[in-house]
């Protein structure tokens, strides 16, 4: 499944067609484009990466309880049809808020574990070390979608069926 995500993912990368950067000049203007484009392309591309890495993350013993409804909760999401991108949205960039969802329980598993174990088990450090970014570029870029995202997170996290939150976005 994640070797098919990422096979999908590359070829929309890689097409001519895609609407992905004009999508973003469009939302910030040509200037401010050039810092979002690439950093949110990557993102979207580590999506699979990121989901293994929280599966393997999963399996680890001793996890708060929080970590791992987030965990379980980032591929029940997306299975789920409901995005928080409208439905029009094209290409890669119809991605970025699952690529944002991703990123942030990758994240917050980081934050909310110990730090230095369960960094040890990570996989792709250069991984580790551009997830931060990628998420406050998405927050500049797309402020009311991660914001909805990061409120059903919350509501996970502390054990409430995010599904009605999900709904109501």
């Amino acid at each position: 499944m994640l070797r098919a995500l990422g096979e999908q993912l590359k070829l929309l990368a890689a097409d001519p067609k895609n609407h992905y950067a004009s999508t973003i000049r469009r939302l910030m203007g040509p200037r401010e484009a050039v810092r979002y484009g690439q950093p949110l392309r990557r993102m979207i591309l580590a999506m699979p990466a990121m989901i293994a890495q929280l599966r393997r993350w999963s399996d680890a013993s001793g996890l708060p309880p929080r970590v791992l409804r987030l965990q379980r909760f980032a591929l029940d999401y997306l299975y789920d049809p409901i995005d928080f991108l409208s439905a029009d949205g094209s290409g890669l960039f119809r991605y970025l808020d699952d690529a944002y969802l991703i990123a942030r329980i990758f994240h917050l598993s980081l934050a909310d574990t110990d730090g230095a174990g369960i960094r040890n088990l990570a996989d792709d450090k250069p991984l580790l070390e551009s997830v931060p970014e990628w998420i406050e570029l998405a927050k500049r870029l797309l402020p009311r979608e991660t914001s909805k995202i990061d409120a059903l997170l919350d509501e996970v996290a502390r054990g409430r069926d995010g599904r009605r939150t999900r709904r109501r976005a």
